[in-house]
């Protein structure tokens, strides 16, 4: 057969040279995958070299970042205790003179806080029965009062490190000397207390004695007021004993009450006694926040995590350290292998890289500590809850506005009689008030049980038949001028028992805003008082401060239902508006300390300052409290030369540990418009200006163009500032700053609108 084509001319390979073939295979192979492995290792050393590079450039900024807040913070700290030790001085400066100026008063007033002088004056002044008319009791009312004034202005004022009475020497060297003082100086306060009271019991007495002498001559009854600017006593007696009397009406004071047919026939006399003082609140123990106890761990296990954490931290430097010193050596030798086959001199990039690292780690700047937190970590205080009955009010949630009142139904004691020449009169010894017991009807249990025995349901029937005969008593009465009631106010009648507010027995409720007459039903007798929300005005719905000139600023708050204006000028402050409350007049334009402006309208009924448990009342903005305190105090030393107002983005961003607000420079006494305003961030370790406006729809923390972030608020609001306007801030005194301070931290703007 003839051979096929092609098959000549194909040669068929030999097994030597199939391993031949092989072999160079195995070999291009190796050659390739060794360049493969060299291109990789030197990609490795390469990104290791990269990732070293930016981590010593990212220590180097981060050193840099720390050096530059270490001296930015230093600075501010300088600052701060500069202005607090002028300011300490000064207050000291101003108990020694206040002290001094005590010590040689010579108007025969005893100093309360020493317990020779004020006992001695308490006891003479109960053992004194020849001056319980009640023109005396009026005046010595008015020297207790100041009295008790000024042992709450020591108690107040002066801390306690620094409470420090001379006369009080056994007290330093007792372990718990300083409380014991303490406590010593409220229970005087309370015994001036108990002594206004029971003088002006002892002249309700006199005046009942005389009532006959002092009747009216058209009704025949008593009818006798005497009023000072704290105490007002209104007696009308029942000499009469006419059944047709069944209202009687103090029209100076605007005080009405019925009169049921029962106590018309009897010798009874009616008692109300206006106080603008309310001594018995601060005796309950909802009067105080309280907090909450927290379950201390035991000292042996604390130690024992204290020693595990150390080990474990030991063991992890350790574990790191040697990671590093293996990446190290590896890295050099690699490179060294590679300089000496390649005959190259090391890079510029490794040497930068050497210098970098050879810097040291700038020290962390200590952040300061607060007054009221001692440590960055500690959270706030949980605080109890109110666990009283539902009559029961809560003091945390609720204050008394105008004072107390005592309306008593008394009996009349034995009025003097003439025979021929003589005056007889029936002593009563020991001259005291003698209370009628008077509880409605409508507070007998039997009356209100359903599903009674037979033999009670006929008892039922029979009281029911006579309960006209105590039924509540109607009272209407005018609300006191100095205080600004924004909501129809609650009445509460103390338990002395059990030192409380209560609100059961009270019913038919009436409230004329016009008229400011309020009207209700009681079924007892006793002290009462009028309660209004202490948190009405919360949430703020805005605020805005800003400046007028140096030292001196304007603090807007448009709170819930009030809109309020305070001026701020040096070391005082005063209400400039609203205008159209009548109820506030008293105290507008009153030039006071920040301390003495908050009493001043808590008690006219404007409170927007809250306490320390408010969070549990109201709906706030969740911000870190030492943030929050830091905030107030660099605005404070700004506020000067510039405007700060609240903004929407405080309360849409949920991260608590950053603050927001509107910030504008303000040099001219006038508002700003809305272009003029920059939005602020303020964070633990940063503030910065940002580029968004309040105005924007989405969220973004970037600068705003030509800034960058500072350390603090204060260093930002400076670095940015015109000249006149930097100038102001440098001007600004300490006695400004700390009052604005104050301001703000007791409205606590940024986190109650």
């Amino acid at each position: 057969m003839p051979p096929k084509q092609g098959s000549a001319g194909k040669k068929k390979l030999s097994k030597a040279e199939k391993e031949k073939l092989k072999a160079e295979e195995e070999e291009r192979k190796a050659v390739e995958e060794e360049e493969a492995r060299q291109k990789a290792e030197e990609e490795e050393k390469e990104r290791k070299e990269k990732e070293k590079l930016e981590e010593a450039e990212k220590r180097k900024l981060e050193n840099a970042e720390k050096e530059n807040r270490r001296q930015e913070m230093l600075a501010l700290t300088d600052l701060q205790e500069g202005n607090q030790n002028r300011l300490n001085e000064l207050n000291n400066d101003r108990r020694r003179k206040a002290k001094w100026a005590r010590y040689m008063r010579c108007d025969g007033s005893p100093d309360p806080t020493i317990p020779g002088e004020i006992n001695t004056y308490i006891n003479l002044r109960l053992e004194d029965s020849k001056h319980n008319d009640i023109d005396s009791v009026l005046k010595q009312g008015d020297l207790d009062l100041s009295l008790i004034n000024e042992l709450d202005y020591l108690l107040e004022d002066t801390p306690e490190s620094e409470l420090d009475i001379d006369e009080l020497e056994r007290y330093k060297s007792r372990p718990n000397g300083r409380q014991e003082l303490i406590q010593l100086l409220k229970h005087t306060r309370e015994d001036l207390q108990q002594l206004i009271q029971t003088k002006l019991d002892a002249a309700t007495v006199m005046i009942l004695g005389q009532a006959t002498d002092l009747c009216d001559t058209e009704t025949f009854n008593l009818h006798y007021l005497k009023a000072n600017s704290e105490i007002c006593l209104c007696i009308w007696g029942n000499l009469s004993k006419n059944p047709r009397i069944k209202l009687f009406e103090f029209k100076e004071r605007g005080f009405q009450f019925e009169i049921p047919r029962l106590l018309t026939l009897s010798d009874v006399g009616f008692r109300v006694l206006l106080t603008q003082y309310d001594h018995y609140s601060s005796t309950c123990k909802s009067y105080y926040p309280r907090k909450k106890k927290k379950e201390e761990p035991i000292e042996e296990v604390k130690e024992e995590v204290q020693e595990q954490e150390k080990k474990e931290e030991e063991e992890e430097k350790g574990d790191e350290a040697a990671e590093e010193g293996a990446e190290k050596e590896d890295t050099e030798d690699l490179m060294a292998m590679l300089r000496q086959m390649k005959g190259e001199a090391p890079p510029e990039e490794e040497e930068k890289v050497e210098e970098v690292e050879k810097a040291e780690d700038v020290e962390e700047f200590e952040d300061p500590i607060t007054p009221a937190w001692h440590d960055w970590r500690i959270e706030p205080p949980e605080w109890e809850d109110f666990d009283e009955d539902e009559d029961v009010m809560d003091l945390r949630a609720n204050h008394v506005l105008g004072g107390v009142f005592h309306f008593n139904l008394m009996q009349l004691p034995p009025q003097p009689k003439t025979v021929n020449n003589w005056v007889i009169t029936r002593l009563v010894d020991p001259p005291v008030i003698e209370y009628v017991d008077y509880v409605a009807d409508t507070m007998n249990p039997l009356l209100n049980k359903e599903g009674a025995s037979p033999s009670q349901e006929k008892e039922k029937a029979a009281d029911t038949q006579k309960r006209d005969e105590k039924p509540p008593i109607a009272v209407t009465l005018r609300l006191p001028m100095g205080c600004l009631f924004t909501e129809e106010p609650q009445v509460a009648r103390w338990d002395d028992k059990k030192k409380h507010w209560r609100q059961d027995g009270f019913t038919d409720f009436k409230y004329n805003e016009e008229t400011r007459m309020f009207s209700f039903k009681t079924a007892y007798f006793g002290t009462m008082a009028l309660l209004q929300d202490a948190h009405i005005n919360m949430p703020f719905q805005s605020w805005e401060l800003r400046p007028h000139k140096t030292n001196s600023a304007v603090l807007t708050i448009i709170a819930a239902i009030i809109e309020i204006e305070i001026e701020i000028k040096d070391a005082m402050c005063c209400l400039s508006k609203p205008d159209d409350k009548p109820e506030l007049e008293h105290i507008k334009g009153r030039w006071l300390t920040p301390k003495d402006l908050i009493k001043t309208l808590r008690k006219a009924g404007i409170n927007v300052f809250p306490a320390d448990d408010s969070a549990k009342y109201v709906s706030i903005q969740d911000k870190h409290p030492v943030i929050e305190e830091w905030c107030y105090e660099q605005i404070a030393l700004a506020a000067s030369a510039y405007a700060f107002s609240w903004s929407k983005w405080n309360s849409e961003t949920q991260d608590r540990e950053k603050l927001l607000f509107q910030g504008a420079e303000s040099l001219e006494d006038q508002p700003l418009p809305e272009e003029d305003w920059s939005l602020f961030l303020m964070t633990k370790r940063r503030s910065l200006k940002l580029k968004m406006t309040e105005f924007d729809d989405a969220y973004s923390e970037d600068y705003a163009e030509g800034t960058a972030f500072k350390s603090n608020l204060y260093h930002l609001l400076t670095e940015y500032s015109t000249k006149d306007a930097r100038e102001r801030i440098m001007d600004t005194n300490f006695e400004f700053t700390d009052c604005v301070h104050q301001l703000l931290s007791a409205t606590k703007v940024l986190t109650y609108a």
